[in-house]
């Protein structure tokens, strides 16, 4: 008998999809449309939304993803220009949803909690290396926050064990860096990542943990396609899944609605 997870109560169904909406730039983003103001943004936002909706997508996440380049502590015009998008979707809204403001957690724990999102992902511990130089995340902090916000229950953290795009500075191995983050960081879940958006996923590596701690819910969170839903669904719980569902699966395109239907009609009859 397949095992339940919190996945059942929260998005509906194990073995789920999760499909990203990808905002728009903002205000102070450098590939921000002031001519089309934020009305572009809930405009574009709304046509993914929808079109991941009629396509049969478990539920979705709302993120920043072209506010290039990335910031550790993004602008209060960027958070506050996600809030307004989210509040105008809201109505459109028909499958369970959370949101992400990247590379900020703090952030994406506040912006939940204003809109009612019940799902998040970030980088919860450690020291990393990238393209925004050095990040200290703190997971005492974080879970405190969403602890003094009374969203223990309700919103759900999926920890990367190594973010996209960077290396931990100390240097520990990934095995390492899960025992500590399942020891004592109270994950919801565990994200694994490949190298940017739309990349594989280390597959032997979730093949470990898979086989070391059954228990533990799993995320592919990139790289998912039509092709590997067998292989990836076979060990992951479930998947954040946005290139794959654009237009010729492209990253910077739209969503297509019968690229989504049919990566959906394929999980759905596997899952069955």
């Amino acid at each position: 008998m397949e095992r339940k997870t919190w996945l059942s109560d929260v998005i509906g169904t194990e073995k789920a999809a999760i499909g990203v909406v990808h905002f728009k730039a903002f205000p102070s983003d450098p590939l921000y449309d002031a001519e089309g103001g934020l009305e572009a943004i809930v405009d574009a936002a709304r046509k993914d939304l929808l079109a991941l909706q009629n396509g049969g997508i478990d539920a979705v996440l709302f993120s920043n993803e072209f506010s290039f380049p990335y910031e550790p502590e993004p602008a209060l015009e960027v958070v506050a220009g996600m809030a307004y998008v989210i509040g105008e979707l809201k109505k459109d809204i028909t499958v369970p949803f959370g949101c992400n403001v990247i590379s900020n957690t703090h952030d994406s724990i506040a912006l939940n909690a204003a809109v009612g999102g019940c799902l998040m992902r970030g980088t919860f511990a450690g020291a990393w290396s990238g393209d925004m130089g050095l990040i200290n995340a703190r997971p005492g902090e974080f879970l405190r926050h969403r602890h003094n916000l009374g969203l223990d229950k309700k919103l759900k953290m999926v920890h990367y064990i190594s973010p996209e795009s960077s290396s931990e500075i100390g240097g520990r191995d990934k095995h390492v860096i899960a025992d500590s983050t399942l020891f004592g960081n109270l994950p919801d879940a565990l994200g694994i990542c490949g190298a940017s958006a739309g990349k594989s996923i280390d597959l032997p590596f979730m093949k470990e943990l898979r086989e070391a701690r059954a228990d533990v819910v799993l995320f592919a969170t990139t790289g998912v396609k039509y092709e590997t839903i067998e292989e990836i669904y076979s060990v992951a719980d479930a998947a954040f899944i946005a290139t794959t569902f654009k237009v010729d699966g492209i990253f910077e395109n739209p969503v297509d609605e019968e690229r989504v239907k049919r990566f959906m009609d394929k999980l759905k009859a596997w899952r069955s």
